[in-house]
């Protein structure tokens, strides 16, 4: 039996201790606290491979009595937004058609002149068409929008059937498309200082694919034929590409994306965010497909979408406190669900699954830009030619020399358990990063993993006990029992290490 001993732990708060890579067989050691005052001791367990690992190797403790420790209140999912994507729209942009540069140009030849539409205006878009009450399109529908208003940056349609005289329940006013105009004129500076551009946008742009220098954004009913809605909005790259690409997909040959007209509506904030989190997609495309070649995993672009909306939502009125902002949306969620997808997963089953998997690329991308250099680092992300953990190895190194992605994710169970008052070093959520890129501060404000609120309800991250558990792809999970509460004097645990070198096993002292 191996000993390891740790003196005093009076000036030292957090203490890691690595146990991974047992290897060959089961290794007994014990770890021993000297100096605890009135501490409690987690047991964080890290998988850094990106397959599963089987409950039996990943390590267990000895000699304690196993009382379940759950400090975390029940959260439904029933009372989130939807999705903000199209799952299907997911799965083409993760994997879209080799890009054909020539094909990334409406006109065929010499370009007409391009006439800007004015409002009023209408015009034909292909949506997808729904039969029976199942959730997946069974086709498509060309159905005719107006321009009911236009911006600096954006052109806002609106399909008829929600407009005064449609057939639709949610009715886009004149003041809701204003509105969405207004609030995308915000966004567009902010996004692209920060993001990149869209193709062709920006210096010398020319226009993209419609010729037209604004995005059109759509408003329409994303609804099942029960009238569920499947997405609070959606970005999908087959709109960049000419039909005779596609095969059953129809394209719009437009910079555009898509939200649904029950969230302008009733949830005009969550609306906002939408915008900007479709507009990171649609840059995205331009920035890694166009520019490089290579295709964004859906966990990887949907956690930079969520780190965009964690730091532009406040500068156009969507503060951290507001419930649509994600950490209201997201956090709660993610604290009760965060060993159910790993990092690098995205599941694509059940409507509370793929809720789960925002929630956990929202949480991990709010932990890198508190800890990794805030809103610089997503502008990193984007720039680098790289994507995936490749990308994040690339913006952490410009950060950090030698620091990679595996490295953090070790520590990411370290920022779930420390709020408040925590000593210098040590990763947290609650710590308010600031950069300032071209003039413009984007904020990543703090807030208390052990205190986030939603609905009047307080949530936390859910404990577990000492029994051994599947861990997804890179992933974490949090351990502690009654008694490892409020220990003073000297504690000592007994701990196998695992049988799987990818897994880590972390003490630390609170």
């Amino acid at each position: 039996m191996k000993k390891i001993k740790y003196l005093s732990i009076l000036s030292l708060i957090v203490l890691l201790v690595s146990c991974g890579g047992g290897g060959g067989g089961f290794v007994l050691e014990t770890v021993t606290f000297d100096g605890l005052n009135n501490n409690d001791i987690y047991l964080v367990k890290v998988n850094k491979s990106g397959f599963i690992a089987n409950a039996a190797i990943t390590g267990s403790v000895q000699n304690i009595y196993r009382t379940f420790q759950n400090n975390s209140s029940v959260y439904s999912s029933d009372t989130s937004l939807p999705p903000m994507d199209h799952k299907a729209a997911q799965e083409f942009n993760a994997n879209p058609p080799p890009i054909n540069k020539e094909s990334l140009s409406r006109q065929q030849g010499a370009p007409a002149a391009f006439t800007p539409p004015t409002v009023g205006n209408t015009r034909d878009f292909w949506v997808e068409s729904y039969y029976g009450s199942r959730n997946e399109p069974n086709g498509w529908v060309q159905k005719q929008a107006t321009l009911k208003a236009t911006g600096t940056y954006g052109n806002i349609w609106v399909m008829d059937e929600n407009l005064d005289s449609g057939a639709s329940a949610n009715k886009i006013t004149d003041d809701h498309a204003k509105n969405m105009a207004a609030k995308f004129d915000l966004i567009y500076p902010i996004a692209t200082d920060l993001l990149g551009y869209e193709y062709g946008g920006g210096p010398g742009g020319n226009g993209g694919m419609d010729g037209d220098p604004k995005i059109q954004i759509l408003i329409y009913d994303i609804v099942d034929a029960s009238g569920k809605v499947q997405a609070g909005g959606f970005f999908w790259s087959k709109d960049f590409y000419q039909q005779y690409q596609l095969n059953s997909n129809k394209t719009n040959l437009a910079e555009i994306f898509y939200v649904d007209a029950s969230q302008v509506v009733k949830y005009p904030n969550y609306a906002y965010s939408i915008m900007v989190h479709e507009f990171q997609h649609m840059i995205n495309f331009n920035e890694k497909t166009v520019k490089h070649g290579k295709n964004s995993a859906t966990w990887y672009n949907e956690m930079l979408s969520q780190m965009a909306e964690d730091v532009i939502s406040p500068l156009i009125g969507v503060g951290p406190t507001n419930e649509d902002h994600p950490i209201s949306q997201e956090m709660p969620l993610f604290l009760t669900t965060y060993n159910q997808v790993g990092i690098t997963e995205w599941s694509t089953g059940t409507p509370n699954e793929r809720s789960a998997s925002y929630a956990k690329a929202f949480a991990f991308g709010a932990y890198l830009m508190r800890n990794y250099g805030g809103a610089a680092l997503l502008k990193r992300l984007l720039a680098n030619n790289t994507t995936d953990t490749a990308s994040i190895n690339s913006a952490l190194n410009e950060f950090s020399p030698g620091l990679n992605f595996n490295q953090a994710l070790s520590r990411y169970g370290e920022a779930m358990i420390f709020s408040g008052q925590v000593p210098e070093g040590v990763l947290t959520f609650d710590k308010t990063v600031t950069s300032t890129i071209n003039g413009i501060a984007y904020t990543a404000h703090k807030f208390d993993i052990w205190s986030i609120s939603r609905s009047d309800s307080g949530y936390s991250p859910i404990i577990f006990d000492l029994t051994q558990m599947v861990m997804r792809p890179h992933s974490v999970t949090i351990h502690q029992v009654n008694e490892w509460k409020s220990k003073s004097g000297s504690y000592s645990i007994d701990f196998e290490k695992p049988t799987n070198p990818n897994v880590g096993l972390y003490f630390l002292v609170k």
